[in-house]
């Protein structure tokens, strides 16, 4: 068993003998050194920021526009305070010159007094309301016209006006309603009653009233705060509303004043802006934890970006932008705190968002453009690498086949200077061997070994035939229609004719005169 596994030809052995082309090699190299210059060329391109320049332009006209809301923001913000701040001064001097050292609750049960006051301070709350981004203007005294009333504990007298046909461009021409206080001051300035008109407030739904009554002295501007949105009561419309106490004399606090920030003022005051990857807009809202309650937000003007206003968003913090997740709908965006001190002690954030589909789409098409770019590139760099691998090896080849023909090879005809060297030193060889392309000595040898193979019978003829195409032992036996063990007497007869001690040794023979187009003289 061991001597027919030696006598069996190798299965890997031709594909170990088996040489590359040059060209293929060549080609590889070529197409390996282009990949990789390619792939370093990705990576830089990658630490440029080339692939994140969707995320850079979202995140700057984020940005661009966070930046100017946060200016309007505080400057609208802080204009109202001021006057709601003054409103306070103005009004705490008329009520100090009337009261005198009386309280404010000496007002209890006196209509007529209450009125009297009420358009004393009429003016003042007018020009801040006119003088003011804002929506409204009120003052709310501790004091009731009626004590005996159902609802007495909550009810107090006080003014407040608000625009009709509001308009961002400013309230110096637009028309005043009156939506709280003694009806007579309506008429003495002709004005028009709210739909809604009560006499009194009803304090209960002004968040934060109770405890501004029992601040301590301190300075107004750190005194002074903002509900959070509340729904006006008897309308559909959301508010915010800025609280300043009115202090007397001896510094109680003898009410409340202040503006209204209604969130359709808010909505004309920040229309949404249009861009490239989506329509931008703005809420100004509370965030608590990574929770955005849209219900709780004053929302600017949408245009066409849709919002379901009774969501809560989830953020997720980004690099270049945050994520802003809903049940129905997602957006991107950044918030910035806003500096409002809040009755029920949460803070406001200014929060830019745009829809998330747009920027999805945008970036899906520069997925495509580089994936088809990739392509492209990889394809040039294929036909490139085939073009300079033939270059190279087509000179070569057409200077192998003169030295194959025996014909004279031209100066530089590879390109190559060493390939071309070693073709003239071979070409010289040959000439200078005279014709006889073998030494003396390897002559007499094929020559020996070609007269003992004419010793061989026709039946081992035809078996060295069979080994000169490549046999292998079990292919003779079957093609010679004869057993292995035959095979194997006539191979050691052919040994011995032939002077050779083993099957290899009569292969390399055969081969040698291949090599030499001799093997004619074996057969």
């Amino acid at each position: 068993m061991q001597g027919i596994w030696k006598d069996m030809p190798h299965p890997f052995s031709r594909l170990q003998r088996k040489s590359i082309r040059m060209q293929r090699k060549l080609f590889l190299y070529l197409l390996s050194m282009l990949l990789v210059i390619f792939s370093i060329f990705l990576v830089v391109l990658h630490i440029a920021g080339v692939f994140s320049a969707l995320d850079k332009e979202m995140n700057q006209l984020l940005s661009a526009r966070q930046k100017s809301v946060m200016t309007d923001l505080s400057y609208q913000m802080g204009k109202m305070t001021a006057q709601g701040i003054s409103v306070s001064e103005q009004s705490s001097a008329i009520l100090s010159n009337i009261l005198f050292t009386d309280p404010i609750t000496s007002l209890h049960d006196q209509p007529e007094r209450i009125g009297e006051l009420e358009s004393l301070l009429y003016g003042h709350l007018t020009t801040a309301l006119r003088s003011t981004p804002c929506s409204g203007a009120y003052l709310v005294l501790d004091a009731t016209t009626n004590t005996q009333a159902p609802g007495a504990q909550n009810s107090r007298a006080g003014l407040y006006l608000r625009l009709a046909n509001m308009s961002s461009k400013g309230a110096a021409n637009q028309d005043i309603v009156f939506y709280r206080g003694v009806a007579e001051v309506a008429r003495e300035h002709q004005l028009e009653l709210h739909n809604r008109w009560k006499l009194e407030f009803d304090i209960s739904n002004l968040p934060g009233y109770d405890a501004m009554l029992d601040l301590p002295p301190e300075r107004l501007a750190e005194s002074a705060v903002w509900t959070p949105r509340i729904c006006l009561p008897g309308t559909w419309e959301n508010v915010m509303i800025l609280m300043v106490p009115i202090r007397g004399n001896d510094g109680t606090v003898m009410g409340v004043c202040g503006l209204e920030l209604s969130e359709l003022y808010f909505m004309l005051s920040y229309p949404s802006e249009q861009s490239n990857l989506g329509s931008m807009v703005t809420l100004l809202a509370p965030i608590n934890g990574d929770s955005l309650p849209l219900s709780q937000a004053m929302t600017g003007r949408l245009g066409d970006t849709y919002l379901d206003t009774e969501d809560t968003l989830q953020i997720k913090e980004g690099k270049y932008f945050n994520q802003y997740i809903g049940d129905s709908q997602t957006f991107l965006g950044v918030h910035t705190p806003v500096d409002l001190p809040m009755a029920d002690g949460s803070r406001m954030y200014a929060v830019t968002l745009v829809p998330q589909h747009p920027y999805l789409r945008t970036r899906a098409l520069g997925q495509i453009f580089w994936v088809l770019g990739t392509c492209l590139v990889v394809a040039i760099l294929l036909l490139l690498s085939v073009y300079l691998s033939s270059s190279f090896v087509q000179p070569i080849s057409r200077s192998l086949a003169l030295l194959q023909n025996g014909d004279p090879l031209h100066s530089e005809c590879s390109g190559v200077s060493e390939i071309d060297e070693l073709f003239e030193f071979i070409q010289t060889k040959i000439q200078t061997a005279g014709g006889s392309q073998l030494p003396s000595n390897i002559e007499d040898l094929f020559a020996s070994f070609a007269r003992r193979a004419a010793t061989l019978t026709p039946t081992e003829h035809n078996i060295l035939k069979y080994y000169a195409d490549g046999k292998g032992v079990s292919e003779v036996a079957e093609q010679a229609c004869i057993s292995i063990n035959t095979v194997r007497r006539h191979n050691a007869n052919i040994y011995q004719k032939l002077g050779v001690n083993s099957r290899e040794e009569l292969l390399l023979y055969i081969e040698l005169f291949r090599r030499c187009d001799r093997l004619e003289e074996l057969m």
